[in-house]
């Protein structure tokens, strides 16, 4: 039998913090879920980011851009949507 049915993703900003870098991209998630829910899933080991700028977090300067990047959900220290700007 086939389905039809769809689900229809969300896409939002979203910074990724690893060891090493910052990462400022896109995420798509499903609406009811939670960032947090996507690192819980064990089905997958990568999150995929679009529009991926990553920065050192050393020195603040970009180390490169891609379209597509998959990052290990086991590098992840930090995963928050980039909905507010910081002051300082």
């Amino acid at each position: 039998m086939a389905y039809n049915a769809f689900v229809k993703k969300e896409t939002i900003d979203a910074i990724i913090r690893t060891s090493g870098e910052k990462i400022e991209g896109k995420i798509s998630k499903l609406p009811s879920n939670r960032l947090l829910d996507m690192l819980n899933q064990g089905e997958e080991s990568f999150i995929p980011v679009i529009d991926a700028t990553v920065y050192c977090l050393i020195t603040g300067n970009v180390l490169f851009k891609a379209e597509f990047l998959a990052v290990n959900k086991q590098n992840i220290i930090l995963i928050a949507n980039h909905l507010l700007a910081a002051d300082h």
